[in-house]
């Protein structure tokens, strides 16, 4: 059994998360395949078109053996905290041999040489380093010259500056720098793969082809408001999922839809906003004084953003904010080199096999069932990752069971089972 783990969204599973599923078994030689898949909450700090469980259902209904979900305090942050949490739990699993990741760049040897230098940092690197912030550069930029004199200066690499800068500012390098820093902190056995994207850009808003980006796919449903507009870019077993869930009243979710939540929680909270992750240097005022004037989230949105603070930074402090994500939690989780559990959402026969593997190789708590879990355990960061992963779920349901009250039995958790495919 050689196992291979993913790192997803799925958001939703489209064809070139078919392509990247493909070809990354191809190239891994992978027998079995994990997808560590965020919740109900995402990276770019907000809700998913879809639960979780549909979601994983319907990747596993195209190819995918097993889908853990990823905890929801990592699923939310940036592409460090993201990373770390995505690689920690794959290497806490104790028998993930590989991942493999999309990028821009396509070269895994760049991506780790570049990586091991960020996480060894060598004293002629940081003396570079120093010297352009000395010279009143910003970090990124000061960071991008530096690390081109060091792979210049020791001939670590044959590539341009602009180059360097292109792998450095682009959105899937970004996080494969990451996933490889995270591999290279944990000591882990992980091996790093990469295959290169394909055909669209990470953050396209058009659709022209039969592959595209997510971000396409979700603003074509928000306009159209219409399943059959996505038929062309998504396998038949993704549109079949989605379009059931639509059938029973479950609408693809926005984070407009959750606004006006978003602007009570701001306004009862005005005197305690800096206690959540990533409300910083006086931004709560301008959150809260913009809360009253907006008419909708985007109003709000563009009311806060600035030359500091980018619109997915925004987006990400606002949905911190929704979600109770408060600094001294996140302290708690965002360097732990181990998970505690994992949640189960969906599998297949192979995954029932790689369960199997995990129990033998590892002692990580599989939760298949919520209402089996002890809440009175001692350990902080297990409860800690546990309570948020329940609260997420109970704010993302309280808009997307609107049209379904009458199955809203409280914290649905406790009540959905992870999904058998055959």
């Amino acid at each position: 059994m050689k196992i291979l783990g993913l790192i997803v969204e799925y958001n939703p599973f489209h064809n070139g998360h078919l392509y990247h599923l493909q070809k990354s078994i191809e190239k891994t030689k992978a027998t079995h395949t994990i997808a560590i898949m965020s919740g109900n909450f995402l990276q770019r700090g907000e809700p998913a078109l879809f639960d979780k469980y549909t979601r994983a259902h319907a990747a596993v209904k195209n190819g995918v053996d097993l889908v853990i979900e990823l905890p929801t305090m990592f699923a939310c942050q940036s592409a460090e905290i993201f990373s770390h949490g995505a690689i920690t739990t794959l290497n806490s699993l104790n028998c993930v041999d590989a991942i493999c990741f999309g990028s821009e760049e396509g070269d895994v040897d760049i991506l780790y040489t570049i990586s091991k230098i960020l996480v060894d940092e060598p004293e002629e690197f940081k003396i570079s380093l120093k010297k352009y912030l000395s010279d009143g550069m910003l970090f990124p930029t000061a960071r991008s010259l530096a690390l081109f004199d060091y792979i210049n200066d020791f001939k670590l690499l044959d590539i341009s500056k602009e180059k360097l800068l292109n792998i450095l500012n682009s959105s899937n390098n970004i996080l494969g720098l990451e996933y490889i820093k995270s591999i290279l902190k944990l000591n882990s056995k992980i091996k790093p793969y990469t295959i290169t994207r394909v055909q669209s850009d990470y953050n396209s808003e058009t659709i022209e082809s039969n592959i595209c980006s997510a971000t396409a796919i979700r603003k074509q449903l928000k306009d159209l408001n219409d399943i059959s507009s996505i038929s062309k870019v998504v396998p038949n077993n993704t549109f079949d999922v989605l379009k059931s869930k639509i059938d029973e009243d479950f609408y693809p979710m926005f984070d407009d839809n959750y606004f006006e939540i978003l602007s009570s929680i701001i306004i009862r909270d005005k005197n305690i906003l800096n206690t959540y992750f990533d409300v910083n240097e006086g931004i709560e005022n301008k959150i809260y004084q913009s809360v009253f004037t907006s008419l909708t989230l985007d109003d709000l949105k563009e009311s806060i953003k600035s030359k500091r603070y980018t619109m997915t930074k925004i987006k990400r402090t606002l949905n911190n904010i929704l979600l109770g994500i408060t600094k001294n939690d996140m302290n708690k989780i965002k360097n732990v080199n181990n998970i505690p559990y994992i949640r189960i959402l969906a599998f297949n026969d192979k995954g029932r096999e790689i369960i199997k593997n995990i129990k033998t190789n590892s002692d990580i708590n599989i939760i298949n069932k919520f209402s089996n879990i002890s809440f009175s355990k001692d350990d902080e960061v297990f409860k800690t990752l546990i309570d948020y992963d329940i609260k997420a779920s109970n704010i993302y349901n309280l808009i997307y069971y609107k049209n379904n009250k009458n199955l809203l039995k409280g914290p649905m958790d406790f009540y959905i089972s992870p999904k058998y495919v055959k």
